[in-house]
Formats: structure tokens, C-alpha cells, sequence
């Protein structure tokens, strides 16, 4: 697999129905970008196939360990890719990033996180990449950071549309496809296209049954759950990578998220999961599905690494 030389004008992203076509493509233009692309989508799709299934097939409790324990670096970062290989994939993903589609704003997403963590080490984006060792490093911190992302995305799916998670995978299948469609004028085209060749085969296959009712079925209610707490779990989600990295404690977590999220009164207190560090441990992994593997020491104040956190959840802020 040879560098992408990305063009300063790019043509519309095109879609591929398979490798062979990705493949075809590559060298009718002598560039590798979308066929590294077309690789890069399908890794994605993987992962977040696989994260949905720790969501259907085990209950919340059950859960964790099996979440952000490095499943996107293990399908980006292959061991006995080539260097040159290894740095073309990382030059692709900040390209692509640029692109309009919805794994784009993922790793669009993930490139400003790993951006603001290399601000904070003192480390050159651009000079890093140049080196092959530094790029194999940057590439694994990036797969965190968009590992997080795909997290967050299944964990917000799991409340927003319960019928997705369905044990039935046709149910499961055509429920996605409904939520799809209840959003679909927020897609950009590329991913609009994409869908309407989805629905398309779908409705061959189920549309003079009973099943294909749960497309408009969700399309029109897709009866979500009770999110409890959705501010403590994006923060937990988006900032997991920064706790591993770091090696924060629970109680490092807490201080950094009773920094950045809104103060009580001054007649309150914080309430559950955010009252005590053994609160915030329990939600962690019975809710947001993550458990620490390594014990950290409590920093005496704010952890290394806050400061990223700081500029991640400004948004959040007071």
C-alpha cells in the first residue's frame, strides 16, 4: 500500500461496493486514498459492530471490560504493516477527516482531541508523522480517542432507540434503518446515497412481510429509554482515554469532572453518581460499561493531563 497523495481538489468521495472497486479505482488515478479509505470505513463499521454487540448481548453490568480496551487500535495499528504502510493510514485518516461523511466527523472529532493532547506534551503533529516510531504512537493514541467516539455513539444510540439493540437481527437491522430515516435530512449526501441503497435491498427482502412495519415504526416513535445521567456519561465516555493515558484514579475523574460541570447551589450538594468516588466507580462500570485496569496514585491536585480535559468540555463548562 503506497502514500495517498491527496489532491488539493478532491472529487466527490465515491462509493465502493466492494475492495475490488476501491482497488480499481486506486489505480486508474495511481493513488491509494479512497482505497485506504474504503479499508478505513469497513475497520470502522467492525468496531462499532462489535461495540453494539456488547450493548445487545450483555446487560449494563455485564459490560464492563468489554468497552474502549483498544478494539479500534487492534484493526488500525495491525502488527507486520509496513512502515511506510502504517504512515500512509495515518496521513489517509487526517485527509479524510476533511470529508463529508459520518466516520469523517468521528475522526474529525478525534484528530482536535489527539491535537490538544499533543499541545499539552509539546509535540509537533507535523514533525511527528515524519518519524516512523512517532507516527506508530500518534496512530495509537488516535484509535483511543476515535474508539471513544464510536463508544459514545452506540452508548447515545442505546437510549435514543432501544429496538436497534434488538437480539433479532433483522428487527435490529430494519430499526436502524428507521432511525436513520427519522434523521436522515441531517446526513450529508454521500451517507444519504449510501442509505438509500440499504433501504433499497431491504425493502426487496422484507417488504411483503410483517418485519418491514418497524422501519416506519421507528421512523415516527422510537420509544427511547430514560437517559438518567447523559452529561456524566459523555464526560466519562469522552475523557476515558485521558484517565488510561494518564493513569487517573476515580477520584482524579471526580475532581475534573467537578470542575468542568456546572457547581450545585449553595444549599446543595452533588448527587449520585458525582456525591463520592465510589458513586462514580460504580457508574463507570455498571453504566458507562469501563473499569480501570492499572491503579494510579490520587494527584495532590489537579491531574496531568487536566488541561486537555479543560479544552475538550469547554462547552460544558460553568
Amino acid at each position: 500500500m503506497s502514500a495517498p497523495r491527496i489532491p488539493n481538489h478532491k472529487p466527490s468521495f465515491p462509493i465502493f461496493a466492494t475492495r475490488e472497486e476501491a482497488e480499481a479505482y486506486s489505480d486508474k488515478t495511481g493513488d491509494a486514498y479512497y482505497e485506504i479509505c474504503y479499508w478505513l470505513e469497513g475497520q470502522l463499521n467492525l468496531c462499532l459492530a462489535t461495540l453494539g454487540d456488547v450493548y445487545t448481548n450483555s446487560p449494563p453490568t455485564k459490560r464492563s471490560g468489554h468497552l474502549q480496551n483498544g478494539s479500534v487500535r487492534q484493526r488500525l495499528c495491525l502488527e507486520g504493516f509496513r512502515d511506510e504502510t502504517l504512515q500512509a493510514i495515518m496521513k489517509t485518516c487526517q485527509c479524510y477527516a476533511s470529508e463529508d461523511t459520518a466516520h469523517a466527523f468521528t475522526m474529525r472529532a478525534a484528530l482536535a482531541a489527539l491535537n490538544l493532547e499533543l499541545g499539552h506534551r509539546g509535540i509537533s503533529f507535523e514533525v511527528a508523522i515524519r518519524d516512523v516510531e512517532q507516527t506508530k504512537l500518534l496512530l495509537g493514541w488516535l484509535s483511543d480517542w476515535v474508539e471513544s467516539g464510536l463508544h459514545f455513539l452506540v452508548h447515545q444510540s442505546w437510549y435514543d432507540c432501544p429496538d436497534t439493540f434488538s437480539p433479532d437481527t433483522e428487527i435490529s437491522h430494519l430499526s436502524n434503518l428507521g432511525f436513520v430515516e427519522r434523521h436522515l435530512k441531517n446526513l450529508p449526501a454521500r451517507d444519504k446515497a449510501r442509505f438509500h441503497g440499504l433501504l433499497d435491498r431491504a425493502a426487496t427482502k422484507h417488504g411483503e412481510t410483517r418485519l418491514w412495519s418497524q422501519v416506519g415504526k421507528v421512523m415516527h416513535d422510537p420509544q427511547p429509554r430514560t437517559w438518567t445521567h447523559p452529561e456524566v456519561d459523555t464526560m466519562v465516555i469522552g475523557l476515558w482515554p485521558l484517565v488510561v493515558r494518564y493513569n487517573w484514579t476515580y477520584a482524579d475523574l471526580l475532581k475534573v469532572m467537578d470542575k468542568l460541570l456546572p457547581q450545585p447551589r449553595a444549599d446543595e450538594e452533588r448527587k449520585y453518581p458525582l456525591d463520592s468516588v465510589e458513586s462514580l466507580k460504580v457508574h463507570s462500570r455498571s453504566v458507562c460499561g469501563l473499569a480501570k485496569r492499572t491503579k494510579g496514585r490520587t494527584a495532590k491536585g489537579m491531574p496531568d493531563g487536566w488541561p486537555i480535559a479543560e479544552k475538550l468540555f469547554t462547552a460544558m463548562g460553568k
